[in-house]
């Protein structure tokens, strides 16, 4: 049998030496509230370490942080089976989109919104919202609602603008928390009243957009496409078209067009670990301890003048967004929006595929007059040859 683990990683050890230099093989950590302690008349008496010195495998865990108990035993099985795979498939889909693998990207492309969603609920940061919004009480039943949960916000990243940036080379670059994904609003700050005490805005609002560094060089932007084509602080929160946090039919999105031609400035680097900072649990890592006061570096600090530079470039956008039109072999269409919207009735179906049908009719007339001027056999007239051969 497989000895019971009890040191559960809730940032995974193979994710966080991505953030180590070359050489390297401890960070600098930030405990923002260290420990204080009091004697018996409870005067303060002591503090903690704020500034830890910590391996990969050393820190980022707590014990027993999934064990379950159940007919008298302990099981580990969702840190095993459950993270154990979902770590293992995000790490090569991440792999390949750090190495432009494109192929690998294809057959992995949603892995990485699962490993994304998965380090967003498993953290204690997490874990709290999960008990907060489901109202569980027990440990059993927390794990249970955790897995319920998951991929709740897989749908509005897959449907939203994609960009990778890099930080400056010689630069220290990015941070990581013990939260690593992070949902950033410029118009909502950190304690807002509207926003339950140590929790992020929320996802389907307009202007809310998650960072995650991949990596000490590489940062994922993902942007909702109404808010990037035409962004302010009226849009700000309002609810994304057609948001939702599931989706029982998995729509068709596409990654492509993923923009990678940005490469930011050291003080933009310095905007994107404070927000990550600021909107962390406890714990911030990086390469030295200059890393961890990204504010020192800063000309303010007001939330609404932040990550400004996080907004793609709007002639990029247009490339990740329209209308999908599949037509599949045995005949049936499949059809939907930008926002994940598909026909609502069988009407409106029918009507869809009378304009596709329009469509490929054009299509073929413009395709077969341009041949034709060029001296070349119809379309399809290759395909009919070589289907008698």
């Amino acid at each position: 049998m497989t000895q019971q683990s009890y040191r559960h990683h809730f940032v995974p050890i193979w994710y966080q030496r991505g953030f180590l230099a070359s050489g390297q093989t401890s960070f600098k950590i930030l405990d923002m509230r260290p420990e204080v302690f009091k004697d018996a008349s409870g005067k303060v008496r002591g503090q903690g370490r704020s500034i830890l010195d910590k391996g990969p495998d050393a820190f980022f865990w707590e014990k027993d942080l999934y064990t379950i108990r159940w007919l008298g035993r302990t099981d580990d099985v969702i840190e095993r089976q459950l993270f154990g795979t979902i770590d293992t498939m995000g790490k090569r889909a991440i792999d390949a989109w750090l190495a432009e693998d494109y192929d690998t990207v294809h057959e992995t492309y949603w892995y990485v919104y699962e490993f994304m969603d998965a380090l967003r609920l498993r953290t204690p940061k997490g874990l709290r919202f999960v008990q907060e919004f489901t109202r569980k009480r027990t440990q059993l039943d927390l794990m249970v609602a955790m897995q319920e949960l998951r991929r709740m916000h897989c749908i509005m990243w897959a449907e939203g603008c994609l960009e990778i940036v890099r930080a400056p080379k010689g630069s220290g670059g990015f941070i990581f928390s013990d939260h690593p994904v992070t949902l950033f609003n410029r118009y909502v700050f950190p304690g807002n009243p509207d926003i339950p005490p140590g929790q992020d805005p929320h996802l389907h609002w307009q202007g809310t957009q998650t960072i995650f560094p991949f990596d000490r060089e590489r940062l994922y932007i993902l942007t909702h496409a109404e808010f990037a084509n035409s962004p302010g602080p009226r849009k700000a929160r309002k609810p994304r078209t057609n948001s939702r946090y599931f989706d029982p039919g998995t729509p068709m999105v596409r990654y492509d067009e993923c923009i990678r031609t940005r490469t930011l400035t050291e003080q933009q680097v310095h905007e994107v670990n404070y927000i990550v900072k600021a909107r962390a649990h406890r714990y911030i890592a990086g390469r030295t301890e200059d890393d961890l006061f990204p504010e020192r570096h800063l000309r303010t600090t007001a939330w609404h003048q932040l990550g400004k530079f996080l907004l793609p470039p709007k002639h990029k956008v247009r490339k990740q967004v329209g209308h999908t039109i599949v037509r599949f072999k045995d005949g049936p269409y499949h059809f939907q929006d930008q926002f994940g919207r598909r026909p609502a009735s069988l009407a409106e179906y029918e009507r869809e595929v009378e304009r596709a049908k329009e469509m490929e009719a054009t299509f073929r007339r413009v395709l077969t007059k341009h041949r034709a001027e060029r001296g070349e056999p119809p379309p399809g007239f290759e395909d009919e040859n070589q289907s008698r051969d």
